[in-house]
């Protein structure tokens, strides 16, 4: 008998391996259902941001999900991260953007000092953005620093596909802080490929998106234990 049923709203093919593996190892049970809209990302770029036409089209995706049987939706792309309140809302399901649950998580936990780590420095950049606002919110985060990792051959590698290449290049810049940071957060799922070995590398946390957000999405759709 298939499992709770997860959509999975793309903006762009590179995301889906990454989800994938992550929720193999966190949510193996999940029936993957993957929606891809390939324009998301490009005409969120050319209009500047986030405007409500694009508001209302991932909005419309996600209402075609819960319609057709979504137990819970995960986006996978950080720019549309937003919509989720309202889809919540609309929907009453467990939606999450794509590094939300990331967020939440390191938000309550009252860090100090942070190593946000990306491929680009755009991608850091709105990574930061973001959790400076929700550390804003929940009142933690006066003094909280947050050090921005993007490693010079990160994106090449991560482009080519090339697992150790990334690994190589994240650890170059990561082991000499570790230590000395709460947690390294992974900013983009295509760096993900690279979790386990950071994690066996490194002293400091290593956070995934798409590993917590499965995490998330199986403790509030599935009863008993996590896999080991």
């Amino acid at each position: 008998m298939p499992g709770p049923r997860v959509a999975m709203i793309h903006a762009t093919t590179a995301a889906i391996a990454p989800a994938v593996a992550a929720f193999e190892q966190e949510f193996p049970e999940a029936e993957l259902w993957h929606l891809l809209e390939d324009r998301l990302l490009a005409d969120a770029d050319a209009a500047g941001g986030l405007t409500p036409d694009l508001r209302s089209r991932m909005l419309s995706l996600i209402g075609y999900a819960a319609q057709w049987g979504a137990d819970g939706v995960l986006l996978t792309c950080s720019m549309y991260g937003p919509v989720t309140g309202i889809g919540r809302q609309l929907h009453h399901l467990p939606i999450y953007g794509s590094d939300e649950v990331m967020h939440d998580d390191v938000i309550t936990s009252a860090p100090k000092r942070l190593a946000l780590v990306a491929s680009l420095t755009s991608a850091v950049d709105d990574a930061a953005e973001r959790l400076t606002a929700g550390l804003a919110a929940s009142g933690n985060g006066s003094d909280v620093t947050l050090l921005r990792v993007v490693p010079e051959h990160a994106f090449a590698a991560a482009k080519a596909h090339d697992a150790p290449g990334l690994t190589k290049a994240l650890l170059s810049e990561a082991e000499p802080l570790d230590g000395t940071v709460d947690a390294f957060l992974l900013c983009q799922y295509s760096l993900t490929s690279a979790y386990a070995e950071m994690q066996a590398a490194l002293r400091s946390p290593v956070l995934s998106p798409p590993h917590l957000a499965a995490h998330r999405l199986r403790s509030e759709l599935t009863p008993g234990p996590s896999p080991s």
